[in-house]
């Protein structure tokens, strides 16, 4: 599932590997991320977005660490971003 923010991205069309950490959570680029992020006017979208699925990878400003936290302080359950139906159809 692709997310389709009512306002441009920030980030689209930026390399995407630097979006996601390879083994330990950490970003080295964290700080050119959340430059982008600041001014991003897909930002608050983009966070709801990834609070409300558990997506992995730099979203809005935050990592999963992050995420985890802020669902856990706002009682949010977050859903599979694999659609139930697609999980089916894979395992049919």
């Amino acid at each position: 599932m692709v997310p389709k923010f009512k306002n441009r991205a920030a980030c689209e069309g930026t390399d995407t590997d630097q979006w996601f950490s390879k083994d330990s959570g950490e970003y080295s680029n964290e700080p050119l991320l959340f430059r982008i992020c600041r001014g991003c006017p897909a930002r608050s979208e983009c966070l709801d977005y990834a609070l409300e699925y558990r997506v992995i990878g730099y979203w809005a400003g935050t990592t999963d660490r992050r995420r985890k936290e802020l669902r856990r302080q706002l009682g949010i359950q977050a859903k599979s971003v694999i659609v139930e139906w697609e999980m089916g159809k894979k395992n049919a």
